[in-house]
């Protein structure tokens, strides 16, 4: 494993925007969910919509089954035997679901083309872990890194160390 750093104008500012992005997504998720009822959570990548938590879960003859997460979205068609009432209401629930699903989407490559890569797939076998701390964009990889500068393992270990004391967002 190889541990990286830049301050580079062009990869910090992908990674706030980035990172805006996805807290602007997260709140309109959150607003989106709230309408329901429940707490709406968002997939890492892509940042989608990944389903609203309830406590306590939704009934099934809306609702679908929760996931191993508790996640749950509206049924696509209702229960066998559902009454004309109950597919009513899935009808509308699906409408209500669709006018307001959050639909912006996030270009989550920007920080690869500002580190001069092309996507988040050039690092798919080496793996790739970033994060913020102290004005650097710190990398643990296997992949050659040119745009950054290498670093001991002490110098990532202390700056991840930093940034869990500070409690910043990786």
């Amino acid at each position: 494993m190889s541990f990286f750093k830049t301050n580079d104008p062009a990869v910090l500012e992908a990674w706030h925007a980035e990172k805006a992005a996805k807290a602007e997504l997260q709140a309109e998720i959150d607003t989106f969910a709230q309408r329901f009822g429940g707490e709406g959570l968002m997939y890492a990548d892509p940042p989608v919509l990944a389903g609203i938590k309830f406590r306590p879960a939704m009934p099934r003859d809306l609702w679908r089954a929760p996931d191993n997460n508790g996640l749950q979205v509206p049924r696509s068609s209702p229960l066998k035997g559902a009454t004309a009432e109950t597919k009513a209401a899935i009808k509308a629930l699906q409408g209500e679901w669709a006018e307001h699903l959050p639909s912006r989407k996030i270009d989550t490559n920007g920080v690869y083309r500002a580190l001069g890569f092309d996507n988040s797939l050039d690092f798919f076998i080496e793996g790739l872990t970033m994060f913020m701390h102290d004005g650097f964009l710190y990398a643990s990889t296997r992949k050659a890194m040119p745009s950054m500068t290498e670093i001991l393992g002490s110098e990532y270990s202390a700056a991840e160390a930093g940034r869990r004391t500070t409690g910043a967002a990786a």
